[in-house]
């Protein structure tokens, strides 16, 4: 996991580079984050990144990182398009969207619309908003 954080500081700051501007304010937190999440293994070499960085204290008296409930959940979600039981297409939705509302999407979506042109619909299934088959 702090291997995956690292990574993520590493993207991070080339597309920022990229941009022109660094955000370095965010790059220090996370750095900070990795040291503290690093400091049960390697003891002592954090510690020495920890006063490098111009901490004051021991990295022994940080408190643990907290994480964000509201960062976890996901905004958007994936949802599959059958058209009698076969994949056609895949959409990106908003996570907040009911079922009935997935379905307009699925319904409204171009490559839907080519299989189903003016075919009747008998059944449009709606499985827990991660999957619509439609039925002709």
């Amino acid at each position: 996991a702090v291997m995956e954080l690292v990574n993520e500081i590493y993207r991070f700051l080339n597309e920022e580079e990229e941009k022109g501007d660094p955000a370095w304010s965010v790059i220090r937190k996370a750095v900070e984050t990795a040291i503290v999440l690093l400091s049960p293994v390697v003891p002592h070499m954090t510690e020495e990144l920890w006063q490098r960085l111009g901490n004051q204290g021991l990295l022994l008296a940080t408190p643990w990182p907290a994480h964000d409930e509201q960062a976890l959940k996901a905004e958007t979600r994936l949802v599959v398009l059958q058209v009698n039981g076969k994949v056609r297409s895949k959409i990106e939705v908003l996570a907040s969207l009911n079922e009935k509302e997935i379905e307009a999407a699925a319904l409204a979506n171009e490559r839907i619309r080519q299989f189903i042109q003016e075919k009747t619909i008998r059944k449009v299934i709606v499985v827990q908003k991660k999957l619509v088959n439609i039925v002709l």
